[in-house]
Formats: C-alpha cells, structure tokens, sequence
C-alpha cells in the first residue's frame, strides 16, 4: 500500500512539472528566477568591495 501511494505522489510530481513547463506561467517563473539570480550575484559582488575597503 505505502508503494502504491508513493508511486501516485511521484506521478503527480511529474505531472505537475511537465504541466509547468507546458503553461505559460512556466516562463513567469523562469523570468523571476533569472532576476533573483542576477539581484543576487549583484548583492554578493557589492559586499565583497565595501569589505576590501
């Protein structure tokens, strides 16, 4: 039984990311994603300098 409910919840992980990328929301996400990751490289640049000063 715990198989069995187990095997469900990996089909429904699947099926909701194949959902994600099928959706145009998928590229929302995408976007978000690319500017926390640019925000954050930015942030992690500008501490390293103020602490070299």
């Amino acid at each position: 039984m715990k198989v069995f409910i187990g095997s469900i919840l990996v089909l429904l992980l699947i099926g909701a990311g194949i959902w994600l990328m099928l959706s145009p929301s998928f590229k929302k996400v995408g976007e978000t994603a690319s500017k926390v990751k640019d925000n954050l490289k930015e942030g992690s640049h500008d501490g390293g300098r103020e602490k070299d000063e």
